[in-house]
């Protein structure tokens, strides 16, 4: 059984030195507007709740969300949302109505998309709670008594909690504007809650009541208006991807995969049908559906240097293989990987598409040139020298592709639906002999999974068509 990997590449230099840099730029913001009132003891208990807010966003990182932690990238996108998201809610004091427009959910909005949903919700709720406690360390508790604080608090907490657990990372347009929507209900469904609990009802202004709720419904489009804009400039600027960015490079009309089916038409096609597994695969055991697919898609570039040399680009029966040791075709053979690695990072894929490209053969033997070369060595020959260079899998879709590009191309050589069982059983049996499973944490349950699914997928790109007539029909008079 593959065993459950520790997480202990957090580079701390690097992550202390972030903390400290957003400390410096909370502690600016919360004190340089209150230069007038200032006095020691207000500084004081400003700096002393920065800490406090950041400390606990580190430490529920760390035991809840680690690898936004383990990446520089995620931890600095993290805190440059949480800034922006700080100065949009201070823009509340522009305008009399503006609490009422205030995006809440802004920060659980972005970094949901492009960090992750339990990242968002608690990076939100460390905005809200520094926005509240501000104008009460500054203007002292008597503020507590007017039902903007109480909005904001109330509002705030809430919205975040319906962005992180209700939308998830989604790449459908229509899901985010049914979000809006909700985040614009939620708004005024609290707007209102604190009015009742703040306002007297004897003079209630009705006009008053109904710009209110208009600007609060309107908040939750302005949410998603704000983090459609924003996000794209996140993605560039840190170098993440988000899951609309998996959705645009999963497509056949893209430079790189035109250029792939110009140079290795057999690799195009090979590449397209993994695909159709991998996402089915990821899917049925829980993984991103755009990460899988955009994995297996680019999975194989690196064949476009030396395409005549892979058996699915060999149309005119000439293999160059015949002509060289098996020693010198393992080289042209295992180098598809690092040269596909190459290749995404000249095109800017996505880091998790790098991994699939350089993983998906992790160390295992190149067979057929094994037991070519074995048939001129008398004894016992060693698998090095034989082998891909790995790394081994470290992710599930990196697992799941292994399987899938070894299953498509065995399956497709049989052809035969009796034994689409057996041969995925023993593609996946020989990766577990050669330990590929270790560094990543797909489980016995998941592999079962995976081998039900391409079965069935693999019958239903198999299934029987009835047999045309061979008639021509003339055209209808």
């Amino acid at each position: 059984m593959a065993k459950k990997l520790k997480r202990t590449n957090i580079k701390w230099k690097q992550t202390i030195l972030s903390y400290v840099i957003a400390f410096i730029l909370f502690s600016a913001l919360t004190i340089l507007p209150n230069t007038k009132i200032i006095s020691a003891v207000n500084v004081a208990v400003q700096l002393i709740t920065n800490v406090m807010l950041l400390v606990s966003i580190g430490l529920y990182v760390y035991f809840a969300d680690r690898e936004v932690m383990e990446s520089s990238r995620a931890t600095w996108a993290m805190f440059c949302t949480m800034i922006l998201s700080y100065i949009v809610i201070q823009l509340y004091q522009l305008w009399e109505y503006a609490i009422y427009l205030v995006p809440f959910a802004l920060c659980s909005l972005i970094l949901s998309i492009v960090v992750s949903g339990k990242c968002g919700f608690f990076a939100n709720f460390i905005i809200i709670m520094l926005n509240f406690m501000e104008p009460i360390i500054w203007n002292g508790p008597e503020v507590l008594q007017s039902g903007w604080m109480f909005y904001l608090l109330f509002s705030g907490v809430i919205e975040a909690v319906f962005v992180a657990f209700l939308l998830g990372k989604q790449y459908r347009r229509l899901r985010y504007v049914i979000a809006g929507v909700i985040l614009g209900i939620t708004s005024a469904v609290c707007a209102t809650i604190s009015i009742l609990i703040f306002e007297d009802l004897n003079s209630w202004n009705w006009l008053q009541y109904g710009i209110e709720m208009a600007c609060a419904f309107g908040s939750g489009i302005i949410s998603v208006m704000i983090m459609f804009m924003i996000v794209p400039v996140f993605e560039k600027a840190f170098n993440v991807s988000s899951i609309f960015r998996y959705a645009e490079i999963a497509t056949s009309d893209n430079e790189l995969m035109r250029k792939l089916f110009e140079k290795a038409p057999g690799t195009y096609n090979h590449s397209l049908t993994v695909a159709t597994y991998v996402e089915a695969c990821a899917v049925a055991i829980g993984q991103s559906a755009s990460i899988a697919k955009a994995a297996a898609y680019y999975h194989d570039i690196g064949k476009m240097k030396n395409p005549s040399y892979f058996v699915e680009n060999q149309f005119d029966g000439y293999n160059p293989h015949d002509n060289m040791t098996p020693e010198a075709s393992v080289n042209m053979i295992k180098y598809h990987t690092l040269n596909g690695l190459a290749m995404a990072k000249d095109y800017g894929l996505p880091k998790e598409v790098q991994l699939a490209i350089v993983e998906h053969h992790g160390t295992m033997p190149i067979k057929y040139f094994f037991l070519k070369a074995q048939k001129y060595t008398d004894g016992f020959l060693p698998y090095d020298g034989y082998c891909y260079d790995g790394p081994k899998p470290t992710t599930k879709i990196s697992a799941i592709l292994m399987i899938c590009d070894a299953s498509e191309a065995a399956l497709r050589a049989s052809g035969d639906k009796n034994t689409a069982d057996k041969i995925i059983t023993d593609i996946i049996n020989e990766r577990m002999s050669f330990g590929q499973f270790t560094e990543c944490d797909l489980t016995m349950k998941e592999m079962e999974i995976v081998k039900d699914t391409i079965v069935a997928t693999f019958l239903g790109v198999r299934h029987k068509r009835i047999s045309y007539p061979d008639v021509k029909l003339g055209g209808k008079k």
